[in-house]
């Protein structure tokens, strides 16, 4: 049978699959891509389809998340110079009048 009229139109990475909150993902692609680029984070946004009221917000928790997910990798290594400025891109995320 041929595979005429076929299309791949996305893929699974089970690597990394989490069942959570979409905005896990996209708060991922933007901690490590976007890099807090509106531009781009934009045109992320408008590919991905919708928005929550509560985007900004929800993104920002994420990309917390994957920070110290990464701070954690890198300690748990031995590794050294990189978690410093992972540290500083966490103290970035979280506002000054936070309650912890």
């Amino acid at each position: 049978m041929a595979a005429e009229g076929w299309r791949v139109t996305g893929f699974v990475e089970v690597e990394n699959a989490v069942a959570a909150d979409p905005l896990l993902d996209l708060a991922k692609t933007e901690y490590y891509s976007v890099r807090r680029d509106d531009t781009k984070l934009d045109a992320l946004l408008a590919g991905y389809g919708f928005a929550p009221e509560n985007l900004r917000e929800r993104l920002t928790m994420y990309r917390l998340y994957h920070a110290l997910e990464l701070w954690d990798w890198f300690a748990s290594i031995g590794e050294h110079q990189h978690p410093a400025g992972i540290q500083a891109d966490m103290e970035q995320l979280i506002p000054p009048d936070a309650a912890l």
